[in-house]
C-alpha cells in the first residue's frame, strides 16, 4: 500500500449566483481565538466500484457550488481591518477542490493508519504573504 497521496487535479468551485459586491463580515470572537489553530478533518466513505472518480468529483463540485450560494462567507478571502483583526471579504473567489489518489482500500488504510499517515490525506497550504489570494477552505476527494 502506498504511503503517499498523489494529487490528480486542483480546481476552484464557485457559487451558482454572484456574490453581493462590497460585503464584508467580521470574524467572531471564537474565530479570532482560533486564529492560531487549524482544523484538518478526514472523512472516510465507502463507494461501490461502479462509480468512476471523475463522475463522483463532478457531482461533488456541482453540489458544493449550489451550497456556496447559501453560504457566501465560505467563498470569501481574508483581509485585516483597521484594528488588525481579520475580516472576510465576500466575493466569488470560490473554494479549492483537489482530486487525489492513493493505492489500497479504505479497510487497508484504516488497519495501518497513524496520525502522520492520515495527515498525508489532507492537503495543506500555508497562508501566503498576501492572504487575499489564499483559500480558507479546501475540499479533497
Amino acid at each position: 500500500m502506498a504511503t503517499t497521496v498523489n494529487i490528480v487535479c486542483k480546481r476552484t468551485v464557485v457559487s451558482t449566483k454572484a456574490i453581493e459586491p462590497g460585503k464584508y463580515l467580521p470574524l467572531s470572537v471564537l474565530d479570532r481565538f482560533m486564529e492560531k489553530n487549524h482544523i484538518r478533518m478526514v472523512y472516510y466513505y465507502q463507494t461501490s466500484g461502479e462509480l468512476e472518480l471523475g463522475k463522483l468529483t463532478k457531482k461533488l463540485r456541482e453540489t458544493l457550488s449550489e451550497m456556496l450560494t447559501h453560504f457566501p462567507i465560505v467563498t470569501g478571502r481574508l483581509l485585516r481591518d483597521d484594528m488588525g483583526h481579520w475580516k472576510i471579504k465576500c466575493n466569488d473567489a470560490g473554494v479549492r477542490t483537489l482530486e487525489a489518489k492513493a493505492k489500497g482500500s479504505v479497510e487497508e488504510w484504516l488497519r495501518n493508519v497513524d496520525r502522520e499517515k492520515e495527515l498525508e490525506l489532507v492537503y495543506w497550504e500555508d497562508m501566503l504573504e498576501k492572504p487575499y489570494y489564499w483559500s480558507t477552505f479546501y475540499v479533497q476527494v
